[in-house]
Order: structure tokens, then sequence, then C-alpha cells
């Protein structure tokens, strides 16, 4: 099976971690503190920091842990667009914002299911292109998102909720925070860096 590259080396996990971090595991240096992470010489009962901490540096270091191996797919693989609930959101709970291609499905319900946090999880209709080439098509777009949000009612569901675009629809920013009024983050390019891109606060590991 030729694995489809759902970009782990785009994580700069040396970003999200301090010098506390590896003094909290006895370790001297950030490289030091990394390299038994990624060899997986590190265990959370090896480490001082909370547990969601380290399993979400375990992840960012080694996205296997948490990533299904996906094949390559030649053509568009649309699933269903909408505006889904995870773990019983609330009015401010983020939304994440997705496209239709079944293979990104996938891969977020995966990262997804890691964690008891509530949020919503738009999907937009990108014509069942990932994330990547909907940006090269233009399938994933202000107007597209404006779209879901409108047909989903989520003024009224969600009215408070920040937008998180992947990382790739960086250049849609702007525009649809213009459309929608809504506060517009750019998050991640790799799903296994959400649990860290999203902290302490927003990411309780299940």
């Amino acid at each position: 099976m030729l694995r489809a590259d759902l970009y782990e080396k785009s994580i700069k996990i040396d970003t999200y971690v301090s010098s506390n971090d590896c003094r909290a595991c006895g370790f001297h240096n950030r490289e030091e503190f990394l390299n038994k992470l990624r060899s997986g010489q590190l265990k959370p009962s090896h480490c001082k920091m909370a547990k969601n901490r380290f399993l979400s540096l375990l992840w960012a270091a080694k996205p296997d842990e948490i990533l299904p191996e996906v094949e390559v797919l030649q053509l568009p693989n649309p699933g269903p667009a909408g505006l889904f609930p995870i773990n019983q959101p609330e009015k401010n709970s983020p939304i994440l914002v997705s496209g239709n291609s079944k293979l990104t499905g996938e891969v977020l319900t995966a990262v997804l299911s890691t964690t008891v946090s509530p949020f919503w999880y738009m999907v937009v209709d990108t014509d069942g292109h990932t994330v990547d080439m909907a940006m090269v098509y233009e399938a994933l777009t202000a107007e597209r998102v404006m779209q879901i949000l409108a047909r989903e009612k989520a003024d009224q569901i969600a009215p408070k909720s920040t937008l998180f675009l992947p990382g790739f629809a960086a250049t849609i920013r702007d525009n649809l925070a213009e459309q929608s009024g809504r506060t517009v983050t750019v998050g991640p390019l790799c799903a296994a860096e959400l649990p860290l891109f999203f902290g302490k606060t927003d990411w309780k590991v299940a």
C-alpha cells in the first residue's frame, strides 16, 4: 500500500518543549528529552509532567501512535458535509473546519477519539478533495465555509465559537473572518499536532 502523506514531518515539536518539560522528566536539555520520547524509551510513568501534556508531546513526536495508515487516493472520495458535535459541545466550543474527503475524516476521527473535550467538527463540501488538494483546486473557500455555517445555523448553535482552519487553508483566513464576523485561527498542517496546538485547556485526553 502506498501510504498517504499526512504531513507528520511538518510538526515542529521543538516549539512546544520547554526547559521545564525536560527538567520534569529528569533530563538536562531538550534534545536528550526528545530523543528518548521519539525512541519510545520515555513513558508517562517515568515523567513528572501531567499525563495530558506528556501524551500530546508523544503523539507529536510519534504521530503513528494515533494516525491511521491511509492509502493514497487517485480520485476524490467525498463524504457528508455538515456540522457535527464531538463530546457534547457548547455554544463557545471550538469549531474545527475541514473538507469532506473520507480520508481526511478518517484521520481526524482517529485524533478526536483521543479527547473528551467538546468540539464542533465542521465539514465543508470540498468535492471530496483532501484539504491540501482542495486549496489547489479552490474547493475550500471562505464562501463554501459560509454556506455550511448558514445551512447548519451555526450562528444559533455555536454563536461564540472560534473557527479553526487547517494549516493549508491559511490564505482564506482574513476573507472568512470578514465574512463571518468570527475569530478565525489557523491550526497545524498535521492532525497529530492538534492535541499540542490546543494545549492544556482545550484538549483533555480520553
